[in-house]
């Protein structure tokens, strides 16, 4: 028997009747019967599949026709399987199964390759949404190599569409661009599952190879492209692949104002461009979020290129240079040139420099204010405020000028003020936390610049009284935050005795919270001696119980300068108990 397009013509007509189910109303599915479209679909797609099997039986299974008829029986089964894992149902994979084993010894003909892709595409995610993520990668790579041996041969891909027709129907280039478009997929889904597998770094390859292939053959939506090229970017930045990061975010920036252009700007419906409008402002400000991200990495780790020692301890450990990687992928067809050349993608060595990156990386922190406003995404908002403080502490570091550094401090403080002030402390009890912590670690990084002008000073002349007070001030200040650090974990400022409660992790902060106020209670300037002697009484007991609760070798610095205060303070607190006496 031969297969003519009379005898696959109630086969196709239900066939795409299925799908217009599926593709066009199934939009219009009430909430209460959201999978009414796909019920009806697998009903029509099971009446489809029981012609094909009466067809098959009256063909040679040798044939070409039993070949093609076949593949038919495997699509329809493939997409029987995609409504049921939709629907939520389970034997999704063992229908794709069924199919795979109905056309398993038909591989390498022409019909096959693109329904055999698609079953192994769909494989693989199925076993990747329920965590076996190795099988998946299984399925994934013979998806994947059945692609690079097509690609490898003459033979021509054919769609559904194809085979329904005559081979003098069949639309040329159509298989072929299905053959490349489920190869995206299928990279696509490698990269997902590289990611599950902890393999950052093939995960970041396969999804910029993704990112390539929908740019050059147009498969994209710009926003979800957008998203994915500036979350990728953040696999990179801190290897230290600045050009790498810096080409994704232009590129990413780019494809946002593309759809601003091809998208927003040419819908005449109001409400339907409100909606976009505020999609775009959304991305946008996530990924002016991103390009902050850059710059904060670029000053953190100029700072730390410029404080590592020059001659490194005989015996350390070995690291390599912090040096940023010139290598890098292009996007193709993407003119970025106005984006890149918005930041540097070297390291810092002169204030002049950090400035530059500081004020791009601020002004796109900026812009997202304007999206994530205090009234409406405080924890955002928020969030970004710590950003401002960090970037103001980062370029601290390379003002050379006392005046200008504290000046820099200042705003940072003022950022983390902020937060302290709009944020209910019990809702948002973590961000609280790190933004005492850091007020307490900014005003003591004040302190220190006030005294080392004091020192100056004093060498020449008898400080004033403003100078003094201010010393004294951002004391106050600091140690007054590093409490309410400390407070926020049910510790008693009366003992500081820890709660079995604290994680292992929280200790650090906490103890070097202890450190740091027992440190500026000594710092506190006062002629008062039963002031003064309050004041190292506290920095002793602040000292003793950071050497009581400290049993970790990360903090053997402070350690050892504890025990020496604990051993010193004793005798200056009974010198000052004496002269009160005799005073």
């Amino acid at each position: 028997m031969k297969v003519t397009k009379e005898n696959l013509s109630d086969i196709r007509e239900e066939y795409e009747k299925a799908h217009r189910l599926i593709d066009e109303e199934s939009k219009n599915d009430p909430p209460t019967e959201p999978f009414r479209s796909h019920y009806t679909a697998r009903d029509v797609l099971n009446s489809a599949l029981r012609k094909v099997k009466t067809l098959a039986e009256a063909l040679e299974p040798t044939s070409e026709a039993a070949t093609t008829v076949r593949c038919i029986h495997a699509n329809i089964l493939k997409d029987v399987a995609k409504i049921t894992t939709f629907v939520e149902e389970p034997r999704g994979d063992v229908l794709l199964k069924e199919a795979l084993e109905l056309i398993e010894n038909d591989r390498g003909k022409e019909p096959t390759i693109n329904v055999l892709i698609e079953i192994f595409n769909q494989l693989g995610i199925m076993a990747c949404n329920v965590s076996n993520f190795v099988e998946s990668k299984q399925y994934l790579d013979q998806a994947k190599d059945m692609y690079t041996e097509t690609k490898e041969t003459e033979l021509q891909p054919l769609t559904m569409a194809d085979l329904f027709g005559t081979k003098e129907e069949v639309e040329k280039g159509k298989g072929q661009k299905l053959l490349e478009s489920n190869h995206t997929l299928t990279l696509y889904y490698l990269a997902q599952v590289f990611g599950f597998l902890e393999n950052l770094a093939d995960s970041a390859r396969y999804c910029h190879m993704t990112l390539k292939r929908q740019l050059e053959y147009n498969e994209y939506e710009h926003v979800d492209w957008a998203l994915n090229a500036a979350t990728l970017s953040q696999f990179y930045f801190p290897k230290n692949h600045l050009a790498q990061a810096r080409h994704l975010l232009a590129a990413s920036t780019f494809m946002l104002n593309r759809y601003e252009t091809e998208v927003v700007e040419k819908l005449t419906n109001e409400v339907e461009r409100a909606e976009k409008e505020e999609t775009m402002r959304y991305r946008m400000a996530d990924v002016g979020r991103c390009w902050a991200k850059y710059g904060l990495h670029i000053l953190v780790t100029s700072k730390e290129r410029l404080s590592m020692d020059d001659e490194p301890d005989e015996g350390a450990p070995s690291e390599p240079p912090l040096t940023p990687v010139k290598k890098m992928d292009r996007f193709t067809g993407l003119d970025l040139a106005a984006y890149e050349d918005q930041v540097t993608a070297e390291f810092c060595l002169t204030f002049d420099d950090a400035k530059l990156v500081m004020l791009n990386s601020l002004s796109w922190l900026n812009k997202a204010k304007e999206y994530y406003t205090k009234e409406t995404e405080a924890s955002q908002y928020a969030k970004i405020l710590q950003d401002i403080a960090s970037l103001y502490k980062y370029l601290a570091f390379f003002e050379e000028d006392d005046g200008n550094q504290c000046k820099l401090y200042k705003r940072g403080a003022d950022q983390l003020e902020e937060i302290v002030e709009i944020l209910n402390a019990t809702y948002y009890q973590t961000i609280c936390r790190e933004a005492w912590y850091e007020l307490g670690l900014t005003y003591s990084n004040m302190l220190d610049v006030k005294l080392s002008q004091l020192d100056e000073i004093q060498s020449n002349e008898r400080p004033s009284p403003q100078a003094l007070n201010k010393i004294n001030h951002l004391c106050e200040k600091s140690i007054r935050n590093f409490k309410k650090f400390v407070e926020s974990y049910k510790i008693a400022l009366d003992t500081l005795e820890l709660p079995d409660s604290i994680d292992e992790d929280e200790m650090q902060p906490i103890l070097y919270a202890y450190f740091h106020i027992g440190r500026l209670y000594y710092r506190i300037i006062t002629p008062d001696k039963r002031l003064k002697l309050k004041n190292t009484e506290n920095s002793l007991f602040y000292y003793s119980r950071f050497v009581a609760c400290c049993h970790d070798e990360r903090f053997a610095q402070e350690l050892s300068v504890c025990k020496e205060m604990i051993t010193l303070l004793p005798l200056k607190v009974q010198k000052l108990k004496n002269e009160i006496t005799e005073g």
